[in-house]
């Protein structure tokens, strides 16, 4: 989300309805950058090509540069992925499908996967209603001893700023920490895992401007915690981070990630901790 100069938005032009496309429109306008519509069918007819057509005009009435293409590689992910690394988007835009184990009990769903595989931040969108000085929430796991995470909460939170700079927008920081043995998890220093992570989660409101009151820090699991908050803040965009898991783990467990995005009512931006570097290499990039 950071300085992003082209987004991939994947529009299906069956439906009459495009969230994706009005939420990446939005995006493009407030970022000024350019659109590049994508329509994964194995099947393009002439109707298709129409639907195309019709949605690329509205977006140039906008004065958004953009182009759009029909294309079909193996799978929805593999065109994804392969569309992206072509037009060296820097942000993928896409509708978000629920899925289930029940539907697919041997493979993983696209939109999980999507936010494995991709090399980029991705956005699954839920609605189309405005950004504009709402209320955007980031979730970290503020624990200071572990170091992965806190490469990918320095991710999670430059993207957060960003987005919400676009829209004027009141961000909220949130994390969740352990309960279990809290009373003896004093490490010598008097202090209690609350303790620790409430100073963490400072350290970053500091850093990004979030004010003292906009903190939430509660004793419980993200998979619960994070989803309450964002309806009792009326929340419209989630930002988080994904780990790249893979394998029997990522099948039959996911990650936090992916658990609460069907359990959220509000957009969700997924990011990774090699994503924070991303604007350092667009401008080395020759």
């Amino acid at each position: 989300m950071q300085g992003i100069q082209r987004i991939l938005v994947i529009v299906d032009t069956r439906k009459a309805r495009h969230v994706a496309l009005n939420r990446a429109t939005q995006l493009a306008r407030a970022a000024h950058c350019s659109l590049h519509i994508l329509a994964p069918n194995p099947k393009p007819d002439a109707t298709s090509a129409e639907v195309l057509t019709a949605l690329t005009k509205h977006v140039e009435t906008e004065g958004i540069e953009v182009a759009s293409q029909q294309l079909w590689r193996n799978n929805l992910l593999d065109t994804i992925v392969h569309v992206r690394q072509l037009e060296r988007s820097h942000l993928v835009v896409k509708d978000f499908r629920q899925e289930s184990f029940m539907e697919k009990p041997f493979s993983t769903p696209t939109d999980w996967a999507l936010l494995r595989k991709s090399r980029v931040p991705v956005l699954l969108v839920r609605h189309d209603r405005p950004w504009e000085n709402q209320s955007m929430l980031a979730a970290i796991k503020a624990d200071p001893g572990d170091a992965d995470h806190q490469q990918l909460n320095t991710a999670i939170m430059e993207n957060a700023r960003a987005v919400t700079d676009y829209f004027e927008a009141d961000l909220h920081l949130a994390s969740a920490y352990p309960t279990i043995m809290l009373a003896m998890s004093d490490k010598g220093d008097g202090q209690t895992n609350e303790d620790r992570y409430l100073k963490n989660c400072q350290h970053f409101a500091k850093d990004y401007g979030i004010t003292e009151d906009s903190i939430h820090l509660m004793p419980a699991p993200a998979e619960t915690m994070i989803p309450d908050l964002t309806r009792e803040l009326a929340t419209s965009l989630l930002i988080m981070g994904t780990n790249a898991r893979s394998g029997l783990s990522g099948l039959t467990l996911g990650n936090t990630a992916e658990k609460l995005a069907s359990n959220i009512d509000c957009d969700l931006l997924a990011v990774q901790s090699r994503h924070h570097m991303l604007p350092l290499e667009r401008e080395l990039e020759v």
